[in-house]
This record gives structure tokens, C-alpha cells and sequence, in this order.
């Protein structure tokens, strides 16, 4: 089961603070982010799960491109237009059976499509949507092509000197074409990557850019396992607001040791992200997403009664009920979670004793509107329910398992 969010439910938040936003820093306090986490609108959802394979072809694309510029600048400098160019004739040619055409117009097609999903959205001013479409938007997920967005502001975005570019485009993360996230504090030039960095070398490498890997892989995480019960998140955009870092709050002395904890540096940014998009997400109270079956089964009138019973007692609905002409056969059409669903058939069975048979098709996931972690607080709730009320919340059963 996944997880979304309902933009009608409120939760605890900080009173200072919109809701979602958390201001977060890194375990040795080095690293302040500023993180906003906010629903999506319902259409902008439904049409990034239809154009899925489309999004994944064009983040492939872009992917390949950037592997084969780097292999070619490893080789030799010159080639790497030819090798480029060659990856794009043949992605072309994988593309004729997708709209648009052509695969290199498929992501300006896809970005255009999304931005119009936005229209008349609460929180969604058509400017806003347009500057994160138009650069903002840095990637999705989980696994950069799910139905979530990672967004930077126009303050991050100036902080690490990037130009206009979005989801869809390959992009150099700095000017020798790799990335410097996985080692931050070795960012400077390359005629002096030999020596031993100085203090304020360290001091004043560090941008944005510095980050974006370990930001991304934070958010990457955040949304393949998401705070209730670790499934994959839908619905969710996470906006980098703000990055400042303060190299006086690490506590070595010495330049050689400040370099060396780069990579530790990089994983508290990625744990910071990470649990900071958890708590975001609480605060706007997020349902679960049950994986459906839809069950047909034909009955009797005799024991349609004992069958409502099963399908109640497994939290299913009634979808339709009509009676076979000229046979004494009614066919209910009912969905169970699959959850529930295990044992169904044969207590079908039993209870009907073999005049009911259900037949069990996967029909998709849908929104359980209950809040796992709500609690009674009415004189009314505490007299019926209790202080906790653990049997009645379903949420709160499947969320603890």
C-alpha cells in the first residue's frame, strides 16, 4: 500500500511555519535546509501514473546522453559531440511509436501536458507552476520516474548557479562534466586537487550544487519508503526553499580532517532530507493506498445474506447487484482490499456452503480516507471507543501490520 496526501486534513505543525515547511540541519550542524512539502493536484497525479513509460523513456534518454558525453571525455575531448549525437539518432529511432514521434520532443510534450494539470489548483498560481516547470523542476520519483516532484526554489537555484534547465534535460553538474556531490569539500579547481586543501578552501567550496546528488538521493529515499509503512509515496511535492552552510560549526580543526569527512557529510544531508520530507508529509495527514480486487460471485438468493456478511466483515463494498435472467443466480460485483482478501474465497465457500464461488481480478489501488493516527477526543468517542480505539481504526491496523 502507498501513501498520499489529503490536502483537507490538518495535523500538528509548527506555529511559525506554513504548513509542511520544516527547517532541518545535518547531525554536525554544517548544513541548514529550509524543505516545503505539499500535495499534489488530483489531475497532476492521475497524468504523471498514466505517462509513467513516457517519463522513464525520457529520463532514460537523458541519462544515456550524459553517460556517454562523460565516457567520451574520459577518452578524449574531441569525440564527445560525435558520441552524443549518435545516442540521440538512435533514441529517435526507438521513439516512433510514442506521441509525439519523435523521443526528443517527448519531454517538452510531457512538461507542457503537466503544467496545463495545474490549472485551477489551490496553492498553484499559473506563474509559480510555470517557473517550476520551466527550471525548478529538478527530478522525480522514486526511481526519477514516479508520480512526486523534487523542486528547487529560485533562491537554491541562484545559490548554485544554475541556468534555465528542467526536468527533462541533461545536465553538467559542474565544469568538468561529473559531479561533485559525493566529495563536497574537493569542489575547487582541479590544479589544485593534488595538494592538501586548506581550512578556507573548505570553507568556501561548498554551493548547492555541492549538494544536489545527496539531496536527490534524500528525496529518492523519502518517497520509495514513505513514513507509515515504508511503501512508496504518491502525490507529493518537496521544494529545497532554502541551503546554508556553516563550515564554523564543524568541530575539526584542521583542513585535512574536514576533507576527509566529505562523505559523512554527504550521508547526514541525505538522512537530513530524508526525515525532514517524513515529518513535511505528517503534517498535512497522510491516507493509505489499498491495493484492490474487484470480486464477481454468483449466489443464490438463499444465501446472498451470509455472502454481504464475508464482504463486510473484510472491509469490502458493494459495487452492483443483478439477477441472471431465467436462472435463480444473482451476480454481485463487490471490491476487497487485497489485504483482506486472503482466506476469502474458501470462508465464501463454507458459509455458503458451495453455493457461492468468487472470482478475484486486480483492480487497482484507491484512498483509505481514514487517519491512522487519529485518536477519540469527544466524551461521545472516549464512552463508545475508548482512549485509544485501536480495533475500529482500520488505518492504523494495516499501518502497524
Amino acid at each position: 500500500s502507498g501513501k498520499s496526501v489529503d490536502a483537507d486534513d490538518s495535523r500538528a505543525k509548527p506555529e511559525d511555519l506554513p504548513r509542511g515547511e520544516i527547517h532541518t540541519a545535518t547531525a554536525n550542524g554544517q548544513v541548514t535546509l529550509s524543505i516545503l512539502v505539499e500535495p499534489l493536484p488530483e489531475k497532476t497525479i492521475k497524468f504523471m501514473t498514466r505517462h509513467a513509460r513516457d517519463i522513464k523513456r525520457v529520463v532514460n534518454l537523458a541519462s544515456s546522453q550524459r553517460r556517454h558525453r562523460l565516457n567520451a571525455a574520459a577518452e578524449a575531448l574531441d569525440e564527445m559531440d560525435v558520441i552524443a549525437g549518435s545516442v540521440d539518432v538512435d533514441s529517435d529511432d526507438e521513439a516512433k511509436t510514442t506521441k509525439p514521434s519523435r523521443l526528443s520532443e517527448l519531454g517538452p510534450w510531457l512538461s507542457t501536458r503537466m503544467q496545463e494539470t495545474f490549472n485551477k489548483a489551490k496553492g498553484w498560481e499559473p506563474l509559480r507552476v510555470e517557473r517550476i516547470m520551466n527550471d525548478g523542476l529538478r527530478v522525480l520519483g522514486p526511481r526519477q520516474v514516479g508520480p512526486n516532484m523534487l523542486i528547487y526554489s529560485t533562491q537554491v537555484l541562484e545559490q548554485s548557479g544554475r541556468t534555465s534547465s528542467s526536468w527533462y534535460k541533461q545536465r553538467e553538474h559542474n565544469g568538468r562534466g561529473a559531479s561533485s556531490a559525493a566529495t563536497p569539500y574537493l569542489s575547487g579547481d582541479e590544479s589544485d586537487s593534488e595538494d592538501t586543501p586548506t581550512l578556507e578552501s573548505v570553507r568556501t567550496a561548498h554551493t548547492a550544487r555541492d549538494f544536489e546528488e545527496s539531496i536527490n538521493t534524500g528525496f529518492q529515499l523519502a518517497m520509495q519508503s514513505g513514513p507509515l509503512c515504508f511503501e512508496p509515496v504518491v502525490g507529493v511535492a518537496v521544494t529545497i526553499k532554502n541551503i546554508v552552510f556553516n563550515p564554523e560549526a564543524s568541530t575539526s580543526s584542521d583542513a585535512t580532517r574536514s576533507a576527509s569527512s566529505a562523505s559523512s557529510l554527504s550521508g547526514q544531508v541525505i538522512t537530513a532530507v530524508r526525515d525532514a520530507i517524513w515529518t513535511g508529509l505528517l503534517h498535512w495527514s497522510p491516507r493509505l493506498h489499498l491495493a484492490m480486487y474487484t470480486c464477481d460471485i454468483q449466489a443464490t438468493s438463499e444465501v446472498l445474506g451470509k455472502v454481504y456478511g464475508v464482504i463486510n466483515r473484510r472491509h469490502g463494498r458493494i459495487l452492483s447487484e443483478e439477477m441472471r435472467e431465467g436462472t435463480p443466480y444473482f451476480i454481485i460485483k463487490a471490491s476487497i482490499p487485497i489485504v483482506e482478501s486472503f482466506g476469502f474465497a474458501d470462508e465464501i465457500r463454507k458459509r455458503s456452503s458451495g453455493a457461492a464461488v468468487p472470482l478475484l481480478i486486480f483492480r487497482g489501488f484507491e484512498s483509505l480516507n481514514v487517519d491512522p493516527f487519529w485518536v477519540p477526543t469527544t466524551e461521545e468517542e472516549l464512552e463508545d471507543l475508548g482512549e485509544k480505539a485501536d480495533k475500529d481504526n482500520v488505518a492504523k491496523k494495516y499501518m502497524d501490520g
